[in-house]
C-alpha cells in the first residue's frame, strides 16, 4: 500500500474542499493518506499524525497544495527523508508546482501508476560562523539572501569564492541563488535565468553602491563565502524567504552545495522552458 503526505496552505484552500477529495481519491485507490490531526478533523479521513515530520518521514511521496511559498516550505524537511514532493498550484507563478488545482487528481493517477519523473533540485547549505565558530546552521531551495533588518541603509559586504577574494562593496544586500531560485528574489533584483536541472549558484547584488557590479554564476562545487563588514548590528540572514536568522558585524556565511536534494514529481512533459514562457511571456499579453 503507497501511503501519500498532504500538506494544504489553508489559505488557499481554507474549507479543505479540495484537500478531501483528493484524500478520498487515493484512498479510492487502495492507498493510505498521510495528514496532520488538524486536518483529518476538517477533511473527516484519513490517518492523523501528530507530527507533520512523521508526514515527511513516512510517506512514498507528499501532494502539496499550494503555491511555491508552501513547496520551498515542504521542501526543506521532506530533502531530509528523500521523500519527493508532487506540487498542486493553488498560487499565481507556480514554477514548482507540477500541474494546475484542476488536474490534480490526473496527476495522482500517473504517479500511482508509476507514470511519472522525479527532478533532484540543488539545495543550498549556508553556515553562519561567528569568532570561528558556526552559530546556525539551514538549507534552502531557492535562496539565501543577506540584507538590513531594519531601515533601509547600504550595508558593507565582502565577498569571497574557493578562499578566492572578489571584491567588498555596498549594497542593500546580496543573494546567493540556487538554479532553481533564479527566477525568483534574483529574477526581480536583475540576476540571470538557469536551468534548474543544473548545479550552478548566482550571486547577485541588491542595488549595489557600484556601477561595475554584475551577477556573478559560479560552479555547483564552489564555496561562497561572505563577511559582514557594516558597522551596525541590524543584518539578517534569510532563507527561501521565509527562516530569518539575525546576523552581527564581522559575521562569515559559507554557503555550499547541500548534500540534500529536492525531488520535484513531474508528470507532464511541460519543460522549464514552456514554463517560463506562459509565465513570464505569454502572461504578459
Amino acid at each position: 500500500m503507497q501511503k501519500v503526505g498532504f500538506i494544504t496552505n489553508t489559505d488557499k484552500d481554507p474549507n479543505f474542499e479540495a484537500t478531501t477529495g483528493l484524500v478520498k481519491f487515493v484512498t479510492e485507490k487502495g492507498c493510505e493518506a498521510l495528514l496532520t490531526e488538524g486536518a483529518v478533523r476538517r477533511t473527516g479521513i484519513g490517518t492523523a499524525l501528530s507530527d507533520v515530520e512523521e508526514i515527511y518521514e513516512q510517506s512514498d511521496f507528499v501532494v502539496v497544495l499550494g503555491g511555491d511559498g508552501t513547496i520551498l516550505r515542504v521542501a526543506r524537511k521532506t530533502a531530509m527523508y528523500n521523500t519527493p514532493i508532487l506540487g498542486i498550484n493553488f498560487g499565481t507563478l507556480g514554477y514548482l508546482a507540477d500541474v494546475e488545482k484542476n488536474d490534480a487528481e490526473a496527476a495522482i493517477e500517473s504517479v500511482l501508476s508509476g507514470n511519472y519523473k522525479i527532478e533532484e533540485r540543488m539545495m543550498i547549505d549556508a553556515a553562519v560562523e561567528r569568532n570561528g565558530l558556526v552559530q546556525d546552521r539551514s538549507i534552502a531551495l531557492n535562496e539565501v539572501c543577506i540584507n538590513s533588518s531594519g531601515f533601509t541603509r547600504l550595508i558593507s559586504i565582502g565577498i569571497e569564492v574557493n578562499d578566492q577574494y572578489i571584491d567588498t562593496f555596498r549594497a542593500d544586500g546580496i543573494i546567493v541563488s540556487t538554479p532553481t531560485g533564479s527566477t525568483a528574489y534574483n529574477l526581480s533584483a536583475g540576476g540571470p535565468i538557469l536551468n534548474p536541472l543544473t548545479e550552478l549558484m548566482t550571486i547577485t547584488h541588491i542595488c549595489p553602491h557600484a556601477l561595475y557590479a554584475r551577477p556573478i554564476v559560479v560552479s555547483g562545487s564552489d564555496v561562497v563565502r561572505i563577511r559582514i563588514e557594516s558597522s551596525y548590528n541590524n543584518m539578517q540572514m534569510t532563507l527561501d524567504g521565509k527562516q530569518s536568522i539575525q546576523l552581527k558585524n564581522d559575521d562569515v556565511i559559507k554557503i555550499k552545495k547541500s548534500k540534500y536534494h529536492t525531488g520535484i514529481i513531474k508528470t507532464t512533459d511541460t519543460s522549464f522552458y514552456d514554463i517560463l514562457r506562459r509565465k513570464m511571456v505569454e502572461v504578459r499579453a
